[in-house]
């Protein structure tokens, strides 16, 4: 078995060594580039060096530029959950992600894409079709077999029938034609859990089924315990204000669709951006991107980037032990475990998790820990990467989820899902220029600069004539899978399976769900501990009191960003960031939390059939 590789943050180490200067990274590293003698218009430290706290640092260097930043962070490397590593393989070498593999242009996802274009990645980026097998196949297993969730392009009769004849969807089409001649919800109700507001719209077999997979896919989370108010805020409100979710929908299509006044602005600045017309083009025909290095090359591209800058100081191997208000509240002073590396700061911005955030959490008063954040539990996932010689091992699609009701005899392991990673993985022939439609190089520089895409089978590329992108480096493509295992299942587990325990436990689901019984030829395992927050019923009152504490401690000089708040993916840490930055520039009292639970509405206007829409 092999399963050797290496973090691409030692690259930056590398290149910093060979130029000579000073920089050892990954290793406990302070560096930062002589800059001209400007007094900084705000001293801040951002507390973790995860894509949170990397995302706080491109912000603050971009919007305040006379800043002066320090990254904290207590292990040797950056880039928190996303790690991506290149594996050997006899005739090459594979990558696997330990963590997220793909990002999805759609709305926070503007973020994500915005920074692809600024620090020139788009070339370097895959970007499956519309069209593909990775976008329109999605399954579900239950209660023993796939089923391939409905899609329009399917057409009316292939969707009817899988509605009407697989049992995972029993009941679900009634229930829905039903859902608006339910009765709403006691105006009482503050919050419920997933299950509990959609089997009341719906059924129960519509959350157990359905609604259940698609929650573990994102939260690795229970329905039953999930809050409904926080996770599906839109459907929570339409209910409240129209009487069901369909009437809502109704209501939207009709006057516009619905937002914060906040989310609106946000829309606004975003359609205002100077897009590079290709890479507009190439994203509009796409749901999802990767880079041909994984998404580590994001966090790598970053991290040069802010060192290049000149006034940002990365810190690693560094934990810090306390951050302390000051007595007039007018700076914070970062203890670290090593105390040299201490200092006074006007703005701390954390991008830790709550819990850790309570530990650290001192009053000046004493040394006792002041609880910032009511408690936010959290769930621990295991991933198994695997790669096996024969190709097409599994049916065309992204992959699929493992819904609650699954029995057990066909998920004892309490697998989560499977992802097939191959599908956003060119192959050798979609590179292959007989497969172009445009196979003259003159022919492709002229479409590059027509801004038009040239596809190649289901795969768009922004960087022609240059050779198209791919993430495996072997002459054939295999099958490459990732088994998710854990989540809610494994909660008041005192132990987790060890490295071969995960293994055995992939190897079974993928001979029970899809008949592979190959020796995988490169396989990694990875285990997350906590690593995702549980929105569970009450969340936002949790956060209005986050909200309030934080204040009451720091008057403004505490802010939070990260995956604990609204919303657990890396585009969501890209708006918390974003968010907690625009706030500092404009010189507002905040928290990052001043906007949970805002009543301030405001209704975009509708678009009609002929029309261009605003996003």
């Amino acid at each position: 078995m092999l399963r050797h590789g290496h973090q691409l943050n030692r690259s930056i180490c590398r290149q910093y060594r060979r130029s000579g200067t000073q920089a050892v990274w990954p290793c406990a590293v302070q560096f930062r580039r002589q800059s001209t003698e400007v007094k900084p218009t705000h001293d801040v430290a951002i507390l973790g060096g995860g894509i949170t706290g990397l995302a706080s640092a491109y912000y603050l260097a971009r919007e305040l530029p006379n800043s002066r930043i320090t990254v904290y962070e207590a292990s040797d490397r950056i880039g928190g959950w996303l790690s991506s590593k290149r594996v050997p393989v006899k005739d090459g070498t594979i990558l696997f992600e330990a963590g997220p593999r793909t990002l999805r242009p759609a709305s926070n996802g503007v973020l994500s894409a915005r920074m692809m274009q600024e620090l020139d990645l788009a070339k370097d980026a895959i970007f499956p079709q519309k069209t593909s097998p990775a976008a329109q196949n999605r399954y579900v297993y239950y209660p023993d077999h796939l089923v391939r969730m409905p899609h329009p392009a399917f057409g009316f009769a292939e969707n009817a029938w899988s509605l009407l004849t697989e049992p995972v969807f029993s009941g679900t089409p009634w229930a829905a034609a039903q859902e608006i001649f339910r009765e709403a919800r006691d105006q009482g109700v503050q919050d419920e859990s997933v299950g509990d507001f959609f089997s009341r719209r719906l059924s129960r077999n519509t959350v157990d089924r359905i609604l259940s997979a698609v929650l573990h896919g994102i939260y690795a989370g229970d329905a039953w315990q999930l809050s409904a108010k926080s996770l599906f805020s839109g459907p929570w409100r339409d209910e409240a204000t129209a009487g069901s979710i369909f009437a809502g929908m109704l209501k939207s299509r009709a006057d516009g669709p619905e937002l914060t006044r906040r989310e609106a602005d946000f829309l606004q600045v975003m359609k205002s951006y100077n897009w590079d017309p290709l890479l507009r083009a190439t994203l509009k025909d796409t749901t999802a991107f990767t880079f041909k290095d994984g998404l580590q090359m994001l966090v790598d591209k970053l991290a040069r980037h802010l060192v290049e800058k000149g006034n940002v100081e990365f810190r690693t191997s560094t934990p810090v032990t306390s951050i302390v208000a000051s007595e007039n509240r007018n700076n914070v002073t970062v203890n670290a475990e090593d105390a040299t590396q201490s200092g006074t700061y006007t703005h701390v911005i954390s991008a830790l998790s709550p819990g850790h955030l309570n530990q650290v959490a001192r009053k000046l008063e004493d040394t006792a820990t002041t609880i910032l954040v009511p408690s936010i539990p959290t769930v621990t996932v295991m991933t198994v990467n695997l790669y096996f010689r024969t190709p097409d091992l599994h049916p065309p699609g992204f992959g699929y989820l493992i819904p609650q009701a699954t029995p057990f005899e066909n998920n004892p392991e309490r697998a989560l899902g499977v992802v097939f990673d191959t599908a956003y993985s060119p192959s050798p022939k979609d590179l292959d220029l007989n497969n172009w439609q445009v196979n003259d190089v003159d022919q492709l520089k002229q479409a590059r600069e027509q801004g038009q895409l040239i596809n190649v089978n289901d795969f768009a590329w922004y960087n022609m004539p240059h050779q198209p992108n791919k993430q495996d480096d072997v002459p054939e493509r295999g099958t490459k899978l990732t088994v998710m295992l854990g989540g809610h299942w494994w909660n008041g587990w005192p132990s987790f399976p060890d490295e071969k325990e995960g293994l055995a436990l992939a190897r079974s689901v993928l001979q029970r769900h899809l008949n592979i019984s190959e020796e995988p030829e490169a396989w990694q395992v990875n285990i997350q501990k906590d690593c995702i927050p549980q929105y569970t019923v009450g969340h936002e009152s949790r956060l209005k009191s986050a909200h309030n504490n934080i204040w009451r401690e720091y008057k403004g000089r505490l802010r939070v960003a990260g995956n604990w708040m609204a919303g657990v993916g890396v585009n969501d840490c890209l708006r918390s960031a974003w968010d907690v930055v625009q706030s500092l520039r404009s010189g507002m009292d905040g928290t990052g939390l001043e906007h949970v639970g805002t009543t301030d509405f405001v209704r975009l206007k509708p678009v009609r059939p002929g029309q261009q829409s605003d996003k």
